[in-house]
């Protein structure tokens, strides 16, 4: 092994150290890659990535897709989703408060993508100094291997229900927004122009990559699982949530400029903390690693009006 990994205490997270992505070669991009497939988090500081240099670095992990809300990617360069809470001329920049719940992302589409890549640009901090609107982040993957044998026979063939309105509600975006918060005015309005949308996705499903077996579990996004009445649906889906980021598992990235953060969307779940508000600013440039290494059987769209 040529790179130099610092490990976390979690099952992810781990720090590539003494490296500029922009110059890697073939060599240590392959071993980087298989890191990543390995551990599903990966962080790489210090760097410093126009849109195109990640965008073509990202591309050697091979195809992007692009967000689904087109007016959160950059103009110039759609592949970069722009998360922010910066309000120019009266117009978002990007998305504001998004993911602040556990989720693996785009789970409403038919094949999720295969993972993101966030680069920081701006990061908000306290008085003290103190980085603020860390992200943190569970393995799955991990979660399905410390089960108990029962509880992983009992899931091995089960599917669960995803829905978008089911989302929407646990989120809070058809609450009415203040006219003074553009984000949720225009995310209250985006939600209530789209139909429910429900997907239905097995709960253990293996990793495209390396056939690992990994949980598939939504906050407030499942509404059952499938052939179980509603209080052991619910029961179940609780025990698995709360086991995947039981205390002692949960990776905590406090963001500084410069940061590359790289989750993998199987064997790990996020979510984004909102401690932070205006005139502190936040500006994330993210790509989206396509789906096209996944399996086409992992998911059966029960509806095709829409995405999220």
């Amino acid at each position: 092994m040529s790179l130099k990994i610092e490990f976390t205490p979690y099952p992810l997270g781990h720090e590539i150290k003494d490296i500029d992505v922009r110059n890697l070669d073939d060599r240590d991009f392959d071993e980087l890659q298989a890191i990543y497939d390995r551990y599903g988090v990966i962080v790489i500081r210090g760097q410093s990535l126009d849109p195109q240099e990640q965008i073509a670095f990202s591309k050697r992990f091979g195809p992007l897709e692009r967000f689904v809300w087109e007016e959160y990617n950059m103009r110039d360069f759609p592949e970069i989703f722009v998360l922010s809470n910066i309000v120019e001329d009266g117009k978002p920049l990007g998305l504001d408060n998004g993911g602040r719940y556990w989720h693996s992302d785009m789970w409403i589409t038919e094949q999720p993508p295969r993972g993101s890549m966030l680069c920081a640009i701006e990061v908000p901090h306290a008085d003290d100094g103190k980085p603020l609107g860390s992200t943190w982040f569970a393995s799955t993957a991990d979660a399905y291997d410390t089960l108990p044998d029962e509880l992983k026979n009992k899931i091995e063939n089960l599917s669960a229900v995803f829905s978008s309105k089911a989302f929407s509600d646990f989120v809070g975006y058809n609450k009415p927004a203040d006219d003074q918060d553009v984000h949720a005015a225009n995310l209250a309005k985006a939600q209530a122009q789209t139909k429910d949308v429900l997907i239905t996705h097995k709960m253990v499903r293996h990793h495209p990559r390396t056939g690992r077996k990994c949980l598939y579990v939504v906050e407030g996004a499942i509404t059952h699982i499938v052939g179980l009445d509603p209080q052991e649906s619910r029961a179940l889906l609780d025990t698995l949530m709360n086991h995947v980021i039981r205390a002692g598992v949960v990776y905590h990235h406090n963001w500084q400029v410069g940061d590359i953060v790289m989750w993998d969307n199987y064997s790990a779940v996020h979510c984004a903390i909102g401690d932070f508000q205006w005139p502190q600013r936040r500006l994330m440039h993210r790509t989206t690693l396509s789906s096209s290494a996944a399996r086409a059987q992992e998911a059966t769209p029960s509806t095709s009006s829409g995405t999220m």
